[in-house]
This record gives C-alpha cells, structure tokens and sequence, in this order.
C-alpha cells in the first residue's frame, strides 16, 4: 500500500504517468493492427476488470457481491467470446 511520505516531486510524478499513458497507447495502437475490433473491445473489458481486482487487492476497497457477479461475468464473457471465436474460425 502507498505510503504517506514519499520522495517523488509531483512534477516526477505526472511525467511518469505521462510515459505510461503514452506507452499503453502506442501499444494498445499496435494491437489493433494484429486483432479485430470486436477482439480489442473485448481484450479491454478484460483488462479493466483485472484493474478492478488489483485496486481491490492493493488498496483493500471493499467487494459488494454485485461487484464480484459483474467482474465474473466479464472473464465468463470473455471465456466464451474466445471459445465460440474458436468454434467457428474452422
């Protein structure tokens, strides 16, 4: 978890989430050209509920049962896209 006092100014801070952002950018950029958009929207689904699970593991927020049936069903979702995608590419 964060700690209160730290040594990074908050302009070292903006620059590395700039460097981040422009990263996840140029990467999420270069994907698209290899998958379909159907399979990019679904690839980020996936990855905004992993972020979800790793607030809730590193910073502790609390899980309603709603949250947890919500990001189930996304890796159920995603499951499935991938398998039916399997099924019938052949």
């Amino acid at each position: 978890p964060p700690s209160s006092s730290s040594s990074w100014s908050t302009g070292q801070l903006l620059l590395l989430d700039a460097i981040f952002y422009h990263l996840q950018s140029v990467s999420a950029y270069c994907t698209m050209g290899c998958m379909s958009p159907v399979s990019q929207s679904v690839a980020n689904t996936l990855k905004r509920a992993l972020l979800v699970w790793a607030s809730i593991l590193y910073f502790g927020n609390p899980v309603t049962s709603s949250g947890v049936l919500g990001m189930v069903l996304v890796v159920l979702g995603v499951f499935l896209y991938n398998h039916m995608r399997r099924l019938y590419q052949s």
